[in-house]
């Protein structure tokens, strides 16, 4: 974080550039086209106002200092498994927004060009004074070997410290590394599956605490309805598929001010069901992951009970159809559960199952974990949803329409759902069980349906989620770091 006894500016070294007597760089400089290329040391604070300013990567972060804002610019190397970047793209933050609590980053990859523009809501959340930011045109290009930073307004307002990056991301390792540990506490010691008498007293207590779950009103039976409705205040961390990716869980706890989030009772982590069954082609049988990862979100459950919340999705279940690749996995899962803890705990799954909701609403989105029902629906039939087999079917097992799969639900369906509950195209309709690539992690507008999104949460690499910063609902990307290993005891 840049102090008040900046250096002057940077007096570094330019690198030879075509003579002024050139008519194209006359004209390039004229239009502010024109750039300097530099190697400036840690340290050094360039005036950026009316120049363009090329530097070389190498181990040094940039600061771009615009009145109060600080904005932190991060080239990291694959080794250093910064969150939501991979080897060679960049990550932009608010360095004082990253050190509050819950915030948004801008992710630039190479042979991208990043203009700060107003009409962005994502751009808006990195600043305290995005209007001075948004008139001054703030650029960052990506150029692979090196970033160009632009600033076309020659008025003095900008200035670009170089930092040494070893620093930020040693802060950056020192604050997940606190995360992880109190991850450790709340779990009550090495994160590895429990023994079959504490994981059963465990699950029986957190099907206690779900007939008492809040935000839930009760169905005609007296249990808790299918539909939680979140309240304004509370910060969501949307969370699809996770197939047993318990690293991926660990990653998302202790990034981002998520964890503390659900200390200070600020936010909430919802999982759009599927948590388990890997969806490895050599681990479709094995449970191990499973029943870890069960494990570690009963804890979260246990220890936050009014700040995680888990949406059931088809895998969520015993059914014999639930299969990957012909292997039957909830068949299976069954038997494991069976063969590690005993018919009693299997039985207390079946409860959860059974306790647990099926829908959220907040101000700002609707989430479930497959797809919109068919017809018409209320919010008391949400409530009372598990009266209707069909409806949990439809909203666990189905897919969206496209052309590999023609009988999936359509723009049609998401559109009557949407006014079903009173809302237009412009509310968010959120959604996991589908990736539609076997790379991606989100995917927006899907099938071009205006404000409809998948996230997905099982890749090895990435894990992507949505979230609320300053009253915006976006989507964020984050590596997936090893963890478990470090949490585990081994």
């Amino acid at each position: 974080m840049p102090d008040a006894d900046a250096p002057p500016d940077s007096r570094a070294q330019l690198e030879p550039e075509p003579p002024a007597r050139s008519w194209l760089l006359r004209l390039k400089r004229a239009f502010g086209l024109s750039h300097d290329t530099l190697r400036p040391q840690p340290g050094e604070r360039l005036r950026l106002s009316g120049r363009g300013i090329r530097i070389p990567l190498g181990r040094t972060s940039f600061v771009l200092e615009l009145g109060a804002d600080r904005i932190q610019v991060d080239p990291h190397g694959p080794e250093e498994e910064p969150p939501g970047a991979s080897p060679g793209e960049v990550l932009i933050r608010n360095a004082a927004h990253s050190d509050s609590g819950i915030a948004h980053f801008l992710v630039l990859a190479p042979g991208r060009r990043l203009e700060f523009d107003s009409g962005v809501p994502e751009h808006r959340l990195l600043f305290d004074q995005p209007k001075e930011a948004f008139r001054r045109k703030l650029q960052i290009h990506h150029q692979g070997e090196a970033l160009l930073f632009r600033d076309p307004i020659a008025e003095i307002g900008t200035h670009l410290r170089v930092v040494d990056a070893a620093g930020a991301a040693a802060r950056r390792r020192e604050r997940r590394s606190g995360a992880l540990e109190r991850v450790r506490e709340v779990f009550g010691g090495p994160i590895q599956a429990l023994a079959a008498g504490p994981a059963l007293n465990m699950l029986r207590e957190v099907n206690d605490r779900l007939r008492q779950d809040p935000f839930r009103r009760a169905d005609a039976d007296g249990d808790p309805g299918a539909l939680l409705e979140l309240p304004d205040e509370v910060t969501p961390i949307l969370v699809g598929d996770l197939h047993g990716q318990v690293d991926n869980l660990l990653t998302i706890l202790s990034s981002n001010g998520f964890l503390e989030g659900l200390e200070a009772g600020s936010a909430a982590l919802i999982i759009l069901g599927d948590a388990v069954h890997s969806e490895r082609e050599d681990q479709l049988e094995s449970m191990d992951g499973s029943v870890l990862m069960m494990d570690l979100i009963h804890r979260l459950k246990q220890r936050f009970p009014a700040r995680v919340f888990f949406i059931i999705g088809n895998h969520d279940s015993f059914l014999p159809e639930v299969m990957k690749g012909r292997v039957p996995q909830s068949l299976i899962w069954g038997d494991a559960l069976v063969r590690l803890r005993g018919p009693d705990f299997k039985a207390e799954m079946e409860r959860f199952y059974r306790l647990s909701p099926l829908v959220v609403l907040a101000n700002d989105f609707i989430a479930c974990h497959a797809g919109p029902p068919r017809g018409r629906v209320s919010r008391e039939m949400l409530v009372e949803l598990r009266r209707y087999p069909e409806l949990v079917r439809q909203m666990t097992f189905n897919r969206v329409q496209t052309r590999a799969r023609p009988g999936g639900y359509s723009r049609a369906d998401v559109r009557r759902f949407r006014r079903c509950l009173g809302y237009d195209e412009r509310f968010p309709f959120i959604v996991g069980h589908y990736p539609l690539s076997e790379a991606g992690t989100i995917w927006l507008n899907v099938e071009r349906i205006r404000n409809h999104h998948i996230v997905y949460s099982a890749r090895e690499d990435r894990v992507g989620l949505f979230t609320r910063v300053r009253g915006v609902l976006v989507p964020q990307v984050y590596r997936s770091a090893p963890l478990l290993d470090t949490t585990s005891g081994r």
